[in-house]
């Protein structure tokens, strides 16, 4: 194009040479600021050229960057799906060690499911493994090392500030301090257990070799009567504490790592810098830990996480609810009388009406039940604080069989129940009826 010019203007010039020398002068200038004129647009377009290139290494760059901590976060998420699922095997076993040392444990075993079991049990070299088992896989530290060379490189590429602004940027925020959190919470935990060990290990109780290695040799017949002091000794021990005393917020926060991971990972993946409507959707399963929204899960697996807590009570002094966790999910066995009441509520400690929290966001509740013998008939109810103590609130009436299945409860069915106030999250209530409910999973959708 610019050659084209060139020659029309040559062309001009050719033609005017014959004119007067004062319009020639004028002619020169004019070509000469054309020239510069053409000079200038020529810049122009090379810079608009070299910009233009610039901006496609930097998106390049940047997607190079980002297809990192794709790849980065993909590989955390099955380390972090791995230790969780571990985590959430060991934990009701390590709640179970102190239930198998409790005589109504066995109680329940033998009057409910026919095993004729007696308390001396606990001492037996079955027994002794499954705790020794229990407490060495505690002592087994779990780490999380997470891959962070995407993000560091991406950070100190200065490409992040062309993120800035963006739902993926704030995403990309949340995911790392998140997890920045969880691999602090993962080594003051390890740091814990191994000081457990090691304080365990000093303390050279007698019979430590014995109940360690319950397989190898007839412990109980060669120590006898001692025994029952010595595994008495071993489990109270105060190093044990830190393995009795689990963290169940590490489960909340591979929960929470994730549902953002995974949102985070599907974004990066697609190429996305703002939300969807699906994304959005995922990142509304996240359960704030320092808002004021509840935690949905009350039960998973039989345990209770820190939030919640169980209780009972009957007609005759409250004696007549006999509630065992059996390693994966409970029990609850209630004998004849008038009423019986089985129930979860916030918080540890006695039930305090008004410490209540908001549920109306929430649809359904869903209860994973079953009935020892099957055509155990009960009713499940909320209770607000409002509510009087006279067992006036709207209950939902089940009957259960005797296998593992899955109620869905619209919450709406508790009306006049106030959502925005419960403080007991579900009870379960039977009438004039000896029978055996397993609980395995509690929660809210």
């Amino acid at each position: 194009m610019i050659t084209l010019f060139r020659k029309i203007r040559f062309e001009l010039m050719n033609k005017n040479k014959l004119e007067k020398p004062v319009s020639q002068v004028g002619r020169y200038l004019k070509y000469a600021f054309g020239e510069i004129l053409l000079v200038v647009i020529g810049i122009l377009i090379a810079i608009q050229i070299n910009n233009s290139n610039q901006k496609r290494l930097d998106r390049e760059a940047l997607e190079g960057y980002l297809n990192s901590i794709a790849q980065n976060i993909d590989s955390d998420l099955k380390k972090a799906q791995k230790i969780n699922e571990i985590r959430l095997e060991l934990f009701p076993r390590i709640t179970l060690i102190n239930r198998r040392m409790a005589s109504d444990y066995y109680q329940i075993l033998s009057e409910v499911y026919g095993q004729n079991i007696s308390p001396e049990y606990r001492y037996s070299v079955e027994n002794l493994d499954f705790m020794s088992r229990a407490i060495n896989d505690a002592w087994t530290n779990i780490y999380l090392t997470p891959d962070l060379s995407g993000f560091e490189s991406l950070k100190n590429s200065g490409f992040l500030s062309q993120l800035q602004g963006t739902d993926l940027e704030k995403l990309l925020s949340n995911y790392y301090n998140l997890l920045e959190e969880l691999t602090t919470l993962e080594n003051n935990y390890n740091t814990g257990l191994q000081n457990s060990f090691e304080q365990f290990i000093n303390a050279d109780l007698p019979g430590t070799y014995a109940f360690f290695s319950p397989g190898i040799r007839e412990w109980e017949r060669e120590l006898g009567g001692q025994l029952p002091a010595m595994v008495d000794g071993i489990i109270e021990h105060p190093s044990l504490r830190p393995i009795y005393f689990w963290p169940y917020k590490l489960i909340v926060k591979y929960e929470n790592l994730m549902i953002k991971g995974q949102a985070l990972h599907e974004m990066l993946v697609k190429g996305e810098k703002d939300f969807s409507k699906e994304i959005k959707q995922q990142l509304e399963q996240v359960f704030d830990e320092y808002g004021e929204a509840p935690y949905p899960k009350v039960m998973r697996n039989g345990v209770n996480p820190d939030s919640y807590n169980y209780a009972a009570a009957s007609a005759y002094n409250n004696q007549g609810v006999n509630i065992q966790f059996l390693g994966t999910h409970m029990a609850v066995q209630f004998d004849l009388e008038p009423w019986a009441v089985a129930y979860w509520f916030l918080g540890n400690g006695v039930v305090d009406p008004n410490r209540v929290k908001d549920y109306s966001k929430f649809k359904t509740l869903r209860l994973k039940l079953r009935g020892v013998k099957g055509g155990e008939k009960i009713a499940i109810s909320l209770k607000d604080k409002s509510n009087p103590t006279d067992g006036s609130e709207t209950k939902v009436p089940l009957t259960l069989t005797n296998e593992w299945q899955i109620y869905d409860i619209p919450l709406s069915s508790f009306a006049p129940t106030r959502l925005e106030e419960l403080f007991i999250v579900t009870s379960i209530i039977v009438e004039n009826q000896a029978c055996v409910i397993e609980v395995e999973t509690i929660e809210f959708l």
